[in-house]
């Protein structure tokens, strides 16, 4: 494969870099949303129970008890899915990641071997340029001076 060629395909390989780190950043941030959401979810229902519990020490109805002991089993529900749909985007973020360092690890193999390539292409160079300086000389002091007859 030549240079250009070979710079072709790493600028290809860097747009596909580029694009998963946009998906990664996406996907930390719904990870963050969903992180944050059960947070908040917990917290609530933290205030809630003790809200609770303070009402019922000051006495309240076996109806306002039920339904509040039922809030509280629908907000542990709603915890127990939100925890579910962080799992589930913790799942999608690591494997963002991992697209995202396949994507980065493939374009430093590709620029190593673009600079293995241009290196070669100068030592050729070089050693051509080295022959022809060689040959120039060979040329100098090998053959017969004819300007002196």
């Amino acid at each position: 494969m030549r240079i250009k060629q070979l710079q072709l395909v790493i600028r290809l390989a860097e747009e596909q870099r580029d694009a998963a780190a946009t998906q990664l950043a996406s996907g930390k941030a719904q990870w963050q949303a969903a992180q944050d959401q059960l947070e908040q979810l917990q917290r609530y229902q933290g205030q809630y129970v003790a809200q609770a519990k303070q009402e019922a020490q000051q006495g309240i109805s076996v109806q306002t008890l039920f339904e509040g002991r039922r809030f509280i089993a629908e907000l542990d529900d709603l915890i127990m899915k939100q925890r579910q749909a962080v799992e589930q985007q913790a799942s999608v973020l690591q494997s963002l990641t991992e697209q995202w360092m396949e994507a980065a690890r493939y374009v430093e193999a590709l620029e190593r071997l673009n600079t293995l390539r241009v290196n070669e292409q100068q030592r050729v160079l070089d050693r051509q340029e080295q022959q022809l300086a060689d040959d120039q000389y060979a040329m100098r002091h090998s053959s017969p001076d004819y300007t002196m007859a």
